[in-house]
Order: C-alpha cells, then sequence, then structure tokens
C-alpha cells in the first residue's frame, strides 16, 4: 500500500524520479498533494519533466505522461519497456566515465537511432552535468557542461526497475501540450516552464505568447469539465492570465545559483479549476 509521510507529503519505498529536472517539485510536494481532487477518472501531466506528481499522486484510472523533449520521452519508454538494458548502458558509462567521455557522450545523444542507448545517455549526462540540468541551444543539441562531482550515482538499478513497474500500463507521448485528450472527470497537472525563468529545454523556449496559449488551454479544459492544477511563477503577468479561477501561492525553496547561500525561498502559485470538499464548496469546477 502506497502511504503518504503527512510530514513531507513523499511516499514510502516507492519508484523516485530517475532524472533530475530544473524546477522540480520536492519542497511543495506536500501542497500539491494536499490540493489534488478528492476524485478523479484519469490523470494527465503533459510537461512531464521529472515526472513532479506523477511519482506521487494515488491513481487508479489511465495515466498519461507526455512533454516536447524527444530524448526524455525515449528515457520514459526505455524505463517502462526496456529497463534492464538501459542499465546494462548505464553500467558501461558508469566504468568509462571521464570528461572525455562525457564529451562524447554529448554528441553522442543527438547522433544516435538506438533508443536504449538514448535513453542511458540522457540519463548518464544528467547525472554527471552541471547541477543536473538539461538544457539545449537553438538546433536542439545538449550543451551542459560536466559537473563537479566526486562520485555520482549513475546507476540506481533498484529505482529505475521500480520506476518500470510503475510505469507499466502508463501512455507516453512526446506532444506539445495542447495535444492532450483529456475527458469530463480526468484530471490535468501542468508544470510548465515558470513565467521569467529558464525555458531553454529545447530549442523552442516558452515565453509570453506560450504562456498566454497554456492559459486559454486551461479554460477550455475547464468548460469541457476536466480538473485541472497548475504551478507557475508568481508575476502579476501569471495572476491576470489565470483571472477568476482559484489561485493560491506557497513558498517553494529556489535555486538561484550553485552555491548554497544563494538559494532562497520565493512564492508561487498554484492554480485550479476545483476547490475539495475538506476547503467547504465540494470537489467542482469553478465557473
Amino acid at each position: 500500500m502506497r502511504q503518504i509521510d503527512p510530514g513531507h507529503g513523499a511516499l514510502h519505498d516507492v519508484a523516485r524520479p530517475f532524472v533530475k529536472w530544473a524546477g522540480g517539485k520536492r519542497s511543495i510536494m506536500g501542497d500539491l498533494l494536499a490540493r489534488i481532487p478528492d476524485t478523479f477518472n484519469g490523470y494527465f501531466e503533459p510537461f512531464a519533466g521529472g515526472g513532479a506528481l506523477f511519482w506521487n499522486i494515488p491513481r487508479a484510472g489511465k495515466a498519461q505522461l507526455s512533454d516536447i523533449n524527444a530524448h526524455l520521452v525515449i528515457a520514459y519508454l526505455m524505463v517502462r519497456d526496456n529497463v534492464e538494458e538501459v542499465i546494462s548502458r548505464l553500467e558501461y558509462h558508469k566504468q568509462h566515465h571521464s570528461k572525455t567521455y562525457y564529451a562524447e557522450a554529448r554528441q553522442k545523444l543527438s547522433d544516435t537511432q538506438d533508443q536504449a542507448e538514448a535513453a542511458s545517455l540522457l540519463i548518464y549526462l544528467n547525472k554527471t552535468c552541471y547541477n543536473g540540468l538539461y538544457r539545449v541551444n537553438k538546433a536542439g543539441i545538449f550543451n551542459v557542461p560536466i559537473g563537479r562531482y566526486e562520485d555520482p550515482k549513475i546507476v540506481d538499478s533498484s529505482n529505475l526497475r521500480k520506476c518500470s513497474m510503475f510505469l507499466a500500463g502508463v501512455d507516453i507521448v512526446q506532444n506539445d501540450f495542447s495535444r492532450i485528450n483529456p475527458e469530463k472527470g480526468d484530471f490535468v497537472y501542468l508544470d510548465p516552464p515558470y513565467h521569467k525563468t529558464f525555458s531553454a529545454y529545447d530549442g523552442s523556449g516558452f515565453g509570453d505568447k506560450e504562456h498566454e496559449e497554456l492559459a486559454a488551454f486551461c479554460r477550455r479544459l475547464d468548460q469541457n469539465g476536466v480538473l485541472f492544477m497548475l504551478s507557475n511563477s508568481d508575476t502579476p503577468f501569471i495572476r491576470q492570465l489565470y483571472e477568476g479561477f482559484n489561485v493560491g501561492d506557497v513558498a517553494a525553496s529556489r535555486f538561484i545559483s550553485c552555491k548554497g547561500s544563494r538559494r532562497k525561498k520565493a512564492r508561487e502559485l498554484i492554480i485550479r479549476n476545483y476547490v475539495r470538499r475538506d476547503e467547504g464548496q465540494g470537489c467542482q469546477v469553478l465557473k
């Protein structure tokens, strides 16, 4: 049975994200779990990243993970369908890890057509690159320098196998957020690149125009009876885009430098089109 730790909102002895991702939700996971709908049918997470809510949320129905990042989607698919091959190749990367090998792996990630190799390379680079950052240039080429780690945990076989089991039956697709098709009663969690923060996860970026398109998409979800929750920066622009919805703010740890002294608490928004029963109004779409 999946048990939530009430102090931290974390789940014991279950799969954890197998990649680090800028904007991860560890510091506000308890806040997110406290705001999920009382009941819902299918679950959709169209900005998959490291998985955010996916690895923690209780669910019984269909689930779909999607992302615009092709290499990330391949990694999810291969961990789901071919985890032992991914582990084997990660062992090889671990044995050969060096500054020179890392540079070769960056180029190989862009060139390889072997999906198991692409998955293992993405995980290897993610575990050994600077700050666990995924960043590409305008041509879509991974360009993060190597990190300074004495003994990076390149292979976590136990967790990868747990992830593979948890991903069984999950639909995994490469898609723009606007192409998901949830139905009435489904729940969508959206964790886009935050407004006015880093957004170079792919060559196209995510600026004001994309945030406006996302807000319009959320209004369509609302009109169709789909429950949604969205995380974003607490800026006047975002507050204006989602005016009329249930907008709350929380404090989250935000990294503004590789130095611990440059880490700070920042206000983030959690935006929903429903409220929970324990909030006094019943779980319903807000009109």
